[in-house]
């Protein structure tokens, strides 16, 4: 019984010996052998599948960050101008009307005082003449800046500046809109007053 032991130990360990040397030289005679018999018998990926090529990562398409779209504008340094240029970004459109003060219609100093009022600005509704006359003077720098008032046709029509090339408007022609300063409105321009809410601008 003891022999019949030894000899099948020994046939199992010759049949072990046998299966690595042939593994070995299948392998020397072709590298994709094992490759092949992994995947045949593995659940796991094969090389190609697992490993992504160089190439790969070269043609991958990477979002641009653009400055400008993290660089807030000048106008939303603090609340009180965001809540102003909501104001009147929501009124773009209406058409204008004679002595209009709502959404039905609006003038230009009507404008002017309901989207100031609207941003917690209280001052009384007045024609654009006196609305310069109440007002101090803007100073260079103001006059580019968000929220300073910008008057026309010797005191006869009053805007919104946005920025130092554009303003807002209810304009006869085309109701609450943004203009430019070039040609037309930048010939007529009078002058420039700091805004009713210039104080809250700032806070």
């Amino acid at each position: 019984m003891k022999k019949v032991s030894v000899s099948i130990v020994s046939l199992l360990f010759l049949c072990i010996g046998w299966a690595s040397v042939s593994v070995t030289a299948a392998a020397q005679e072709n590298p994709n052998f094992i490759k092949r018999t992994v995947n045949r018998y593995s659940p796991l990926p094969s090389f190609n599948e697992a490993v992504v090529e160089k190439s790969n990562f070269l043609s991958l398409v990477l979002p641009v960050l653009r400055t400008d779209m993290v660089t807030p504008p000048q106008f939303f340094i603090n609340e009180a101008s965001s809540i102003l240029y909501r104001e009147i970004t929501k009124r773009l459109g209406i058409r204008y009307r004679f002595y209009g003060t709502d959404d039905r219609g609006y003038d230009c100093s009507g404008f002017v005082w309901r989207v100031f009022q609207s941003a917690g600005s209280d001052f009384e509704r007045v024609a654009a003449r006196s609305l310069w006359a109440q007002l101090p003077e803007a100073t260079d720098e103001e006059k580019a800046q968000f929220g300073t008032l910008v008057f026309f046709n010797g005191l006869k029509h009053v805007g919104i500046v946005r920025d130092s090339k554009t303003f807002y408007h209810a304009s006869r022609t085309q109701g609450v809109t943004l203009s430019t300063f070039d040609g037309y409105w930048g010939e007529r321009i009078t002058g420039y007053r700091r805004a009713p809410a210039r104080l809250a601008l700032d806070q």
